[in-house]
C-alpha cells in the first residue's frame, strides 16, 4: 500500500471513530487498525519475532485501555504503537534513538507536508488518468448509489426513520477531527529518520570495540590510570562502609518503633524511600563513572570489581529493606496509587543494579545498561497496564478497619464495582445511588466512547 493512501485511509477512519465520540474504545480500534495495514503492507513481518513481540505489546495494551481508560493505559496504546512502526522501518534503531525521532517527528510535519513528492507516492507519467479514475471509480458509483438510496428511503418508513436515526449532522468540529487525524496518520506513516539518527545508533554499542580495549586512556588528561583506580577502590571501600551502616540504623529504626501518629509515618517513610531511590541512582552512576572504559581493562582491577559488586549487593539489601517497609506501610494503612508506585520505582531499581552487576561483571559499555533500563521500562509499563489497579486497591483497602473511603470514591478508578458490592453489603443507600449515578452514566456513553468494565456491572434489578 503507498504511503499516501495509508495516511488518507487513516484520516477517515479517525473520523468516524473520533468524530464527536471521547476517547474510549475508539482509539483501540484505531490501533489495531493501523497494526492490521502494517501487516498488510509488509507481510514478512509474521515471521519476524521481536515483530510480532512488539505487536503482541500492542494488542495487549489496545485490550487493556479498551477494557477501562486510564492514563497508563493510554500511554502503552502510543508508546506501543510507535515502538513498532519505528522497528518495522529501521530493526536496528536503538529505542533511546526511537525515543529522539518520536518527539521530532511531530515537529519536523510542518516542513515534512510541503514535500509532497516524497510522500505523495504516484506515477507521474500517468497524471492524466488520476482523474478519469476518480470519476469512474468513485464520484459516478457514488451519485448513482446516493440516487437510488434516497428513493428506496422514501419509500420506506422503516428506512426513513433508521436514516433520520443515524443521520450524520456535519458541522466545523468535523474539520478540527480531520486536521488532527491527518497529522497524526501523517506522523505515522511518514515516519522519517535522518542520517544523523541512524548513524548516531550504530556508535551506540553494548560491548567495546577492540581499540577500546587496547588504547587505555583515563577520564581526565592530568590523572593516570592507577590514580583513577585507586580512587574508584577508596571511593568504593567508603561508600560500602558508610551503606552497611546505614542499613543497619535502617532496620533497627524501623523494627524497633513504630510512629503513633500515621501521618508522621507516611512522612517518615515517604522521605526515606524516596532517599533510598536517589542513593540507588546515584549507585549506578558511580558504577558507570569507573567502568566506562578502560578501568574495565586493566590488569589488577580485581579489587576494584570486587568492592563494585559488594556495593551492587548491598544496594541490593536495601531495595529489599525498603520493600519491607513499604509493605508495612501498606499493611497499616492502606494501598494507594504513590504507594504502588514506590513498589514500580523498587522493581525498576532491582532490574538496573542486575544490569549494573552484569555489566562490570561482563565489561560491557555504558550505553548497554541505558539500553536495557530503556527496555525494561517499555515492558514494565505494558505489565502494569493489563491491571485494573484500581479495583485492586479497593478490594484490598475493603478488608482493612479504617478505610478511607473519601479516597476510594474520588480518588481511585476502576472501583465501582466493588464499591457497589461494599455499599449494598452495609445498606448504605445514598452512597449506592450515586454509584449507580455515575455507573448510568458510563454506560450511556456511545459506544465508541465506551469503557467495556462498565457494561460488565448489572443494572439494578
Amino acid at each position: 500500500m503507498k504511503k499516501h493512501v495509508l495516511i488518507f485511509v487513516s484520516t477517515l477512519l479517525f473520523v468516524l471513530l473520533f468524530y464527536k465520540q471521547s476517547l474510549g474504545l475508539n482509539l483501540s480500534l484505531f490501533v489495531i487498525v493501523l497494526l492490521g495495514m502494517d501487516y498488510a503492507s509488509k507481510p514478512n513481518l509474521l515471521k519476524n519475532k521481536r515483530a510480532n513481540l512488539l505487536a503482541l505489546c500492542v494488542l495487549l495494551s489496545c485490550f487493556t485501555h479498551a477494557w477501562l481508560f486510564t492514563f497508563t493505559t493510554f500511554m502503552s496504546v502510543i508508546l506501543s504503537l510507535f515502538i513498532f512502526r519505528y522497528y518495522t522501518i529501521d530493526p536496528k534503531l536503538r529505542l533511546i534513538i526511537q525515543a529522539i525521532v518520536f518527539c521530532t517527528n511531530w515537529f519536523a510535519f510542518v516542513v515534512q507536508f510541503f514535500q509532497i513528492d516524497d510522500w505523495y507516492q504516484y506515477d507521474k507519467s500517468s497524471n492524466q488518468k488520476i482523474f478519469s479514475k476518480i470519476l469512474s471509480y468513485i464520484i459516478l458509483p457514488l451519485l448513482i448509489t446516493s440516487v437510488f438510496v434516497s428513493i428506496y428511503i422514501s419509500s420506506s418508513d422503516i428506512l426513513k426513520s433508521w436514516y433520520n436515526e443515524f443521520e450524520i449532522n456535519v458541522d466545523a468540529v468535523i474539520i478540527l477531527v480531520a486536521i488532527l487525524g491527518f497529522y497524526l496518520s501523517f506522523v505515522i506513516w511518514n515516519v522519517k529518520i535522518y542520517q544523523p539518527f541512524k548513524v548516531l545508533s550504530k556508535s551506540l554499542r553494548h560491548n567495546f570495540n577492540k581499540g577500546e580495549k587496547v588504547s587505555l586512556r583515563p577520564t581526565f588528561e592530568f590523572s593516570t590510570l592507577d590514580f583513577e583506580k585507586r580512587s574508584g577502590v577508596i571511593t568504593l571501600l567508603c561508600l560500602n562502609a558508610i551503606l552497611l551502616m546505614f542499613i543497619v540504623i535502617f532496620n533497627i529504626e524501623h523494627f524497633g518503633s513504630m510512629p503513633q501518629n500515621s501521618s508522621d509515618y507516611s512522612a517518615r517513610i515517604h522521605e526515606q524511600i524516596n532517599s533510598i531511590i536517589g542513593s540507588i541512582f546515584l549507585a549506578m552512576l558511580v558504577i558507570l563513572f569507573y567502568f566506562k572504559g578502560a578501568l574495565n581493562f586493566i590488569q589488577n582491577n580485581k579489587i576494584l570489581q570486587t568492592l563494585s559488586k559488594i556495593w551492587i549487593v548491598l544496594n541490593a539489601v536495601l531495595i529489599f529493606s525498603a520493600i519491607i517497609q513499604n509493605t508495612l506501610y501498606v499493611d497499616a494503612l492502606g494501598l494507594t496509587y504513590k504507594r504502588l508506585g514506590v513498589y514500580l520505582f523498587l522493581v525498576l531499581c532491582s532490574f538496573g543494579l542486575f544490569y549494573t552487576y552484569y555489566k562490570v561483571q561482563h565489561k560491557k559499555t555504558n550505553f548497554y545498561l541505558f539500553d536495557k533500563m530503556s527496555w525494561t521500562v517499555y515492558y514494565l509499563l505494558i505489565f502494569c497496564s493489563l491491571f485494573n489497579w484500581g479495583s485492586i486497591i479497593t478490594k484490598y483497602n475493603l478488608t482493612k478497619e479504617n478505610v478511607d473511603l473519601t479516597y476510594l470514591n474520588h480518588q481511585v478508578t476502576g472501583n465501582e464495582k466493588a464499591l457497589l458490592h461494599y455499599y449494598q453489603s452495609i445498606n448504605d443507600k445514598e452512597s449506592t445511588m450515586e454509584i449507580r449515578k455515575n455507573l448510568e452514566y458510563q454506560k450511556n456513553k456511545k459506544f465508541l466512547s465506551s469503557e467495556l468494565y462498565y457494561q460488565t456491572i448489572p443494572d439494578k434489578n
